[in-house]
């Protein structure tokens, strides 16, 4: 087993962790994990701050050699869940964010071992990541669908077609595999990830 894959085995193991926020949110109310997920955005925020100022250090498994002098993954990563708590409803939300601690663990794990998987620094005008690590994404994506079908759903869920959550997979994996630039500058796929796939479940719900 390579070293770059145990680095980002263990890396993905504190990505994956992230599926916490959703299994949260489905214990509790909207309001309430809008608290609880300010709260946690406002705290990283100003530790981020004093981490690029240079005053405070954070673990190297936290961040990849590009984010040393630039923003943390798991900043966009919890930006990305309170505005999909803020603006899908909650079983999309919840859908939304599985798809990024999950799929996206299952995508870097599979591009560590295949190699190919970091597009976003590739300096070709456009890119996209191998077939392989795309039909994992994809896959992984869909079964996260397969899995919140069957769940029983809390109070103030709606119930959402295993359609809808295809389309959240193709969100999910278009926002994984393509860099999505902004002044030449690559949108981070943790905050692509979950808006895209949240935004694909919305539509696919309203036909």
């Amino acid at each position: 087993m390579s070293g770059l894959f145990l680095t980002e085995l263990r890396r993905k193991a504190v990505h994956a962790a992230g599926s916490l926020i959703a299994i949260a949110y489905y214990f509790t109310d909207k309001q309430t994990a809008l608290i609880g997920l300010a709260i946690i955005n406002a705290v990283l925020l100003i530790v981020e701050w004093q981490r690029l100022k240079g005053k405070i250090r954070l673990p190297e498994i936290l961040l990849r050699p590009h984010e040393k002098e630039q923003v943390g993954a798991y900043i966009y990563f919890q930006v990305a869940s309170l505005i999909s708590v803020i603006f899908f409803e909650k079983t999309i939300a919840i859908a939304a964010i599985l798809m990024l601690s999950l799929g996206d663990t299952a995508s870097g794990l599979s591009g560590a071992l295949l190699n190919g998987g970091d597009v976003r620094h590739s300096r070709k005008k456009f890119t996209i990541k191998p077939l392989p690590i795309v039909s994992v994404m994809f896959t992984v994506c869909v079964l996260i669908g397969f899995i919140m079908v069957s769940l029983p759903l809390a109070h103030d869920m709606e119930y959402i077609s295993l359609l809808s959550y295809v389309a959240g997979a193709l969100g999910a994996t278009l926002g994984d595999a393509v860099p999505f630039r902004v002044h030449g500058k690559p949108i981070d796929d943790n905050l692509l990830i979950p808006l895209l796939s949240g935004i694909f479940m919305t539509i696919a719900n309203l036909l």
